[in-house]
Formats: structure tokens, C-alpha cells, sequence
């Protein structure tokens, strides 16, 4: 059963206080997750037909696992692991699927570290993902244990709908990257200046997008600019492949400051805030599907999109498209209900800023996040539309 079977409308207006009445009816997936007051599984070995039955049973009632195998154990930030299950009778006359993702943090070293990350996805599936108009994967459980750190989230196996998943090594055609913004324009209107993202709103609480942020939030940020540090990325395969003017620590701070300054003005929305290929996927009748929900933020549009454009296509593809591209995003922006868009020299200008944002972080991209022939691609994408936009000059001075 796909997405669209799951779905139901809600009224935005009642449950997010929406102020663009275009928008004010989105389509909800029932993800499920109730209170819980028992403890999640730590290691991959407690994930139990026991633990699993009490789980789904939440939003399922009378579903049990009589019997479940763990086909694939996918290690990294947050663990990934396909499970197959068999159901009683209530779980087949339900047509629950028979493989699903448990997705958690079951490395305890990376636990201790990311718990925050963990908590802010399953909390994306309780609160946010029931009236988001993307295309998320099916949710049927999500879940915090506070005292032990550990946050979990039961997804559905896009690997049986055979979705085609995107790789760093393949770039986008035009008409893949027009949909994919397509979708983004859809979710960016629903929360345009929404009141739900302002102080008192009902997602007041999502974290601002911010380069270069202040405080405990900027540790990683600030960590990556020490002078040794951002100089050992420069020495890495993806800094040689950089113009040198881009290996000046100095300047990049500078470029990220003056960039959160421009952050500070102009209309706020619904960020995913990490889009590119690794976390993006398409349905087989083409529909952009959208993974990774962990750095989703209240924040500019140009965010999203800059990061996602030059991330996507390829060098010698962005610079015969990147403009009728972002002319689309403005155009499919209005259709979605953005009575007033930016214009297209105001928007032009947002983009070429939110370069620095992806050419430093794909430059400082750790080895245990990305693989180095994924920074090797990206980082130089960043690089040439830094080039091509003269933002050298534009910012950091």
C-alpha cells in the first residue's frame, strides 16, 4: 500500500494555524506513534517479535510479530535495519508490509553524540510529517526514551515499492531536478510566513537555520573552522580539487557571517535543510521523494534550493540551467499559493549568497558522514558555481 492510500486531508488552519487559506488543507499520513512509556531497544539484537508487536500494536491494535528476521544491518549515524516479519491474522488482513526499516541509534558511541539528531527525526514523524505535503516515507512508529538517549522510527522498506534511490555519482536531468523543486515549492508555500513557525507558534520550536551558529548549536560549526582543523580538509583529495582562494580559513568565516546576517531578513518557511542526493529518492511514476529527516529547520527558501541545485546537477549542467530552474521554483511558488514570491533578481541574489553555505560544509563533510568520493564530487559543484557567481568578491570581505 503506497503513501497515497494512507493519506487523509486535514485543516492546516485548525491544526497549524495557517494564514495562507490556499494552503490550508495538506495531506496527512496517520504515522501512529502514541505515548510510550517503555524502554527502546538499545542493541540491534533487542529489536524482538516482542518489542515489535507492542510497538506497531499502538497504531495497529491486534496486530502481533509472530516471527521476524533481520536481513540487513546498515551502520552510520543512525543505524538502519531492514527487518522481515511475519504477522498473526490482524497484520495480514491489514496488509501491513513484511519488511520494514527500524531506524535508531544502536551505535552507543554515536548515541551519546547525536541523541539530539534522533529525537528531532522521531519528533518530525509525531508532529511534523502528519500535515507536511511531501513525499516521505510511511511512518508506523516513532519514539523517544529520554533517560536512555535512544529515539527510534519504524519506516516503511522503499526498497519493495522499487523507488529509484539518487547517488552523488548520477546528477539530475532537468526535468528530475524541475520536479524535485516542484516539491519543495509545495512544502516551502504551505508554511510561507506561516504563524505556526513565529514565537507561540505551534512549531516554534524547530530550530532556525543559522551557518554559523552561537553557542553549544555551533559546536561542529566552529570546531571545522579551527585553523588546523579546516587545514587538514584542505589537504584531503576534495581541497585539491578547490581553487586555493577557497582554502582561505578567514574568508570562509567571514562568507558564513555575512550569510547569517542575510539569513536575518526576509520571508521565513519550512526547511528540510540537508537536500541532496543521498537523501532523495523517486517513485516509479517519477514523484521526488525526500529521506533523512534530521535537519529539518524554520529558515529561508534559498536555503533548500541553492543547496539542492548545485549539489544535483552536474558542473556542466548548472550554469545552462540553474536559471530557468530557479525561474520554475518562483513560478510553481505562486501556483502553490505564495500571493507576493520574490522576484527574480531578488531570489538571483539569495542563491549566489547560499553558495558559501554548501562549498563549506562539503569541504569540511567528515569521512564517518560522507565517503571521500562523495565530497570529491560535491565539494568542486560548490566550487565552480563559487567561480561562475564571483562570490568571492560578493561576500567575506
Amino acid at each position: 500500500m503506497d503513501d497515497v492510500e494512507h493519506e487523509r486531508t486535514c485543516n492546516l488552519q485548525e491544526r497549524v494555524n495557517m494564514s495562507v487559506a490556499k494552503n490550508s488543507l495538506a495531506l496527512m499520513e496517520p504515522c501512529g506513534p502514541q505515548p510510550d512509556t517503555g524502554s527502546l531497544p538499545l542493541q540491534v539484537e533487542e529489536i524482538t517479535p516482542s518489542w515489535l508487536t507492542s510497538a506497531l500494536a499502538q497504531s495497529h491494535e491486534g496486530v502481533a510479530i509472530e516471527s521476524l528476521a533481520l536481513e540487513d544491518v546498515m551502520y552510520g549515524t543512525a543505524t538502519k535495519v531492514r527487518v522481515r516479519l511475519a504477522y498473526n491474522a490482524r497484520g495480514r488482513e491489514l496488509g501491513l508490509p513484511e519488511s520494514l526499516i527500524v531506524k535508531g541509534g544502536f551505535v552507543p558511541e554515536y548515541r551519546n553524540l547525536n541523541a539530539y539528531i534522533y529525537e528531532y527525526e522521531a519528533r518530525f514523524f509525531k508532529e511534523v510529517h502528519p500535515c507536511l505535503r511531501a513525499n516521505v516515507p510511511a511512518c508506523f512508529y516513532a519514539q523517544t526514551d529520554s533517560r536512555s538517549g535512544q529515539s527510534i522510527v519504524i519506516l516503511e522498506d522503499l526498497r519493495s515499492r522499487q523507488v529509484e534511490f539518487c547517488r552523488v555519482q548520477r546528477p539530475l536531468t532537468f526535468a528530475q531536478a524541475a520536479a524535485n523543486l516542484d516539491a519543495q515549492a509545495r512544502w516551502h508555500a504551505q508554511f510561507w510566513q506561516s504563524p505556526a513557525l513565529e514565537n507561540g507558534g505551534e512549531l516554534a520550536w524547530l530550530a532556525a537555520q543559522d551557518p554559523l551558529p552561537d553557542g553549544e548549536s555551533g559546536t561542529y560549526h566552529w570546531g571545522q573552522l579551527k585553523p588546523d582543523v579546516f587545514a587538514s580538509y584542505t589537504q584531503l583529495p576534495r581541497g585539491a580539487a578547490l581553487p586555493k582562494r577557497f582554502h582561505d580559513r578567514d574568508w570562509m568565516e567571514q562568507a558564513l557571517l555575512d550569510l547569517r546576517a542575510f539569513d536575518r531578513i526576509g520571508p521565513m518557511t519550512f526547511l528540510h535543510g540537508d537536500v541532496h542526493l543521498g537523501n532523495l529518492y523517486f517513485d516509479r511514476d517519477g514523484t521526488p521523494g525526500f529521506l533523512d529527516w534530521q535537519s529539518y529547520r524554520r529558515g529561508p527558501w534559498a536555503h533548500d534550493v541553492t543547496y539542492f541545485l548545485i549539489s544535483a546537477l552536474d558542473i556542466a549542467d548548472r550554469p545552462r540551467w540553474e536559471r530557468e530552474l530557479l525561474e520554475y521554483y518562483l513560478e510553481r511558488l505562486a501556483f502553490h499559493g505564495v500571493d507576493n514570491p520574490p522576484s527574480f533578481e531578488s531570489a538571483l541574489d539569495a542563491y549566489r549568497r547560499h553558495i558559501v553555505y554548501g562549498l563549506f560544509f562539503w569541504l569540511v563533510n567528515p569521512v564517518e558522514w560522507q565517503a571521500e568520493i562523495n565530497n570529491c564530487a560535491v565539494a568542486p559543484r560548490f566550487a565552480m558555481a563559487a567561480l561562475d557567481h564571483e562570490i568571492h568578491d560578493l561576500m567575506g570581505r
